[in-house]
């Protein structure tokens, strides 16, 4: 893994720093050194649960691209939100969050993580994803993941919800 300086979340969001720290041109040219790198502690707190549904360790996540609203790069005009490499530490947590505005999908690089997924009507599936297995999040839905005893890395890749004409840029 590369070393890079890691910005906390909380510190890098508050102070609306860059997601890119250069020009990626007309064609869109990113550099890895160039893109954020943030640390996560935990990844989607949640303090009204327990356990791993509360989120805990960290999670060394690179954003490849962002288009959230208010914040976005302004890039792109399809909805994709956001495009992060993401690096669970061993037995971290990702904390319970519900997906209401947006679709995700995590595809798995390396390492083992248990993903649990909620639905608006209370079902719940739960599965141990590996390297080259997929993870989806539909809209309404919940999650929280566990890395396994070596981490885990994956991408994720989230799909803005397009409610009317006017929230596309084309």
């Amino acid at each position: 893994m590369q070393q890079h300086e890691w910005t906390p979340g909380e510190a890098f969001h508050a102070a609306g720093r860059a997601y890119y720290g250069g020009d990626p041109g007309w064609a869109v040219k990113k550099r890895g050194e160039r893109m954020a790198h943030v640390v996560y502690d935990p990844s989607h707190p949640n303090p009204g649960e327990t356990g791993p549904r509360a989120g805990h360790g960290r999670n060394l996540a690179t954003w490849v691209f962002c288009e959230r609203d208010g914040d976005g790069e302004g890039l792109f005009a399809t909805p994709l939100k956001l495009v992060v490499d993401s690096r669970l530490e061993p037995g971290a947590a990702i904390g319970l969050h519900r997906h209401d505005d947006n679709e995700e999908l995590y595809y798995v690089l390396e390492g083992r993580v248990t993903m649990t997924t909620l639905a608006p009507d209370g079902r719940q599936a739960t599965a141990t994803l590996s390297a080259g297995d997929a993870h989806a999040v539909r809209l309404g839905q919940a999650h929280y993941g566990v890395a396994g005893p070596d981490g885990a890395r994956f991408l994720v890749v989230a799909i803005k919800l397009v409610t009317s004409p006017a929230d596309r840029r084309l």
